[in-house]
């Protein structure tokens, strides 16, 4: 692991030195991405991008968004095939660096914006694509590389004589996109303590606060809500575009952590709080084309989702891109404050918009996933990398498996502790023990897991098992014995096992799931008043046409919160239910499997309308 020996504050919960072996669903689908997209695409022509300076717009992202992910992808499975084509990518980025440090897409004379605007953007990417190698693998020569572009990048930004602003640097938004450079330039500081890095943040924070028409910290410090921020009073003209947003604010997490200040990790966390009551959807996701921001990136700005997202004039909505840097805020969240529900959130992004966006052969990412209808719609950005078509969803959706990594089982700050997040089937390594996760069959309405002690150092050691915010109940037995609600302790939304555990000991959690119902919120049109969603655990349930002929008809709102069901096993969904609505049977099927096809044959309805 990536030491931070120049950080003020470190986190409350610690993602594990040793890689978790993933099996089950999650090894399938990272097999899939590996095969279908890393295996696949050409990884020397998103180098010739920067080699042969094409000055595209924003194609210089790919590299980066890839290489993150691929290095964590590889830690995970250790597929020897994969680490081949890393390391090999990795050289070929080197060798396109000179010795001053430069590595852009954008001609000299026009830095460090560029004809587009995507200069920084791009070096971003480029410097988290080195720190995820540099994590993996380690290497002087790529730490000294992105020392050298970062020192590059910091005697071209800045206040002072000669430097421009970066503020007044990107293409659309003031420079919110530009200043998300923010996350890597702050960890290269913690790494090295480079007194130039920390200046550039504080440039980025205090300065300029990210963007040209406000401070986008101190917006959220003085209650503006996220699809406010950067308005000035035309639609048509809005910045608050979701993704690159959330980027700055994950900058910030790492800024409070080199400063030790906690005016920013109150920030960071009352903008995680906002996001959370006003923008993050059903699904997991967020941002969409209307009703209040209407502006540059259709369909990916903040415009309070989570109250229009049944609104039937919103076209576009949900970015993939959104859902990963959601799921990427969350955990920069889960470290600092341990609070579950930032481990709800990823899990909820995870089970419906990542999965649903990801096609059978992994080779592409839905840019926009729908609650209804049909997978893979509209693409806003897209180039052909060699003979594959690339999107920067594609590229970026990679990035919200890897970051499982860290999140499904972490470890405690004191090191007395391990926190079992996201139950997620694999072997999981700290530095007291070695546990089994194996999640049973969705066979009944329970979700069972099944931890199994595979080592153990004999010392005594506390389980922090996260009590899933839609669980209504738990139940816990240690090597066959039942634990009373005294003995399992539960603690800020955890179950608290502490003993000196032995190889063999097993403990199997049941949480109870119910089928619940979930009345559209009434935003702005009242025409999207009329539908209910169900949800069963932390999957929405959708209709979906091969198993529901129906899957389309009204239905009227049950009048309690949760209705009867009974599971169903059926071919090609991992979690299907069966419902009473009117006095007629309805099949639901969980909504990363539903429409599973990616064709009319499997059109799904997540949001049934009234009758």
């Amino acid at each position: 692991m990536t030491e931070y020996p120049y950080y003020k504050k470190h986190d409350l919960l610690l993602p594990t030195d040793v890689a978790p072996r993933f099996s089950g669903e999650l090894k399938q689908k990272m097999r899939q991405v590996t095969d279908g997209l890393f295996l696949k695409i050409d990884f020397s022509k998103t180098v010739d991008i920067f080699r042969n300076t094409l000055d595209l717009f924003a194609a210089g992202e790919f590299w980066g968004k890839l290489m993150r992910a691929a290095c964590i992808f590889y830690e995970c499975t250790g597929d020897g095939a994969l680490k081949d084509v890393i390391c090999a990518s990795m050289e070929d980025m080197l060798s396109v660096q000179p010795l001053d440090g430069e590595i852009s897409c954008t001609p000299r004379a026009s830095q460090p914006n560029g004809t587009h605007g995507s200069d920084l953007w791009e070096r971003k990417y480029v410097l988290l694509g080195m720190q995820a190698y540099y994590r993996v693998f380690g290497g002087e020569r790529v730490l000294s590389a992105m020392c050298r572009l970062a020192d590059y990048t910091c005697a071209q930004v800045g206040s002072g004589l000669g430097q421009v602003p970066i503020s007044e640097t990107g293409w659309a938004f003031c420079g919110i996109e530009s200043s998300s450079i923010l996350e890597p330039i702050v960890k290269l500081y913690g790494m090295t303590g480079e007194a130039e890095y920390l200046r550039l943040a504080k440039h980025i924070v205090e300065e300029t606060g990210a963007c040209r028409r406000e401070n986008i910290f101190l917006a959220i410090e003085n209650g503006k809500s996220p699809y406010e921020i950067g308005g000035n009073g035309d639609p048509a003209d809005s910045i608050a575009k979701a993704y690159e947003m959330m980027s700055c604010f994950e900058g910030l997490c790492e800024y409070y952590r080199a400063t030790g200040e906690e005016k920013w990790r109150n920030i960071a966390l009352t903008f995680f709080d906002r996001l959370l009551a006003e923008e993050i959807t059903l699904l997991g996701s967020g941002g969409a084309d209307k009703p209040y921001n209407l502006g540059p990136g259709t369909g990916e700005q903040w415009n309070r989702t989570k109250y229009e997202q049944t609104n039937p004039d919103i076209d576009l909505a949900q970015e993939t891109c959104v859902t990963i840097t959601w799921m990427k805020l969350c955990l920069q969240m889960l470290r600092l404050t341990g609070d579950v529900r930032c481990a709800d959130e990823i899990e909820r992004s995870y089970e419906n918009a990542l999965l649903g966006a990801q096609r059978p052969d992994g080779a592409y990412f839905d840019y926009f996933p729908k609650f209804d209808g049909t997978r893979g719609g509209k693409v806003n950005f897209t180039y052909n990398i060699g003979d594959m078509p690339l999107s920067c969803c594609t590229a970026n959706g990679p990035a919200g498996l890897a970051a499982l990594r860290d999140a499904a089982v972490m470890e405690t700050a004191d090191g007395d502790g391990t926190a079992i997040l996201l139950f997620l089937d694999g072997i999981y390594t700290t530095r007291h023990l070695t546990l089994g996760c194996s999640p049973l069959p969705d066979e009944t309405a329970e979700k069972r897991v099944m931890l199994t002690i595979l080592r153990s150092d004999n010392t005594e050691h506390t389980l922090k098992i996260r009590i899933p915010g839609w669980s209504a109940g738990s139940a816990v037995t240690v090597n066959g014995t039942a634990l009373d609600t005294e003995q399992l302790r539960p603690e800020n939304g955890y179950l608290l096992l502490c003993r000196r555990w032995q190889s063999g000991d097993e403990i199997a959690v049941a949480f109870s799931r119910v089928l619940r119902v979930h009345p559209a919120p009434h935003g702005s049109n009242r025409a999207g008043d009329r539908f209910f969603c169900m949800t069963f655990g932390a999957s929405v349930m959708a209709r979906d046409k091969r198993f529901d002929s129906g899957f389309a008809s009204a239905r009227t709102l049950p009048q309690t919160e949760t209705v009867p069901c009974t599971v169903l096993r059926l071919p090609g969904v991992r979690c299907a239910v069966q419902c009473t609505l009117d006095g007629a049977s309805v099949t639901l099927v969980n909504y990363a499997d539903a429409g599973a096809t990616w064709d009319d044959t499997s059109t799904y309805r997540s949001w049934i309308p009234m009758k």
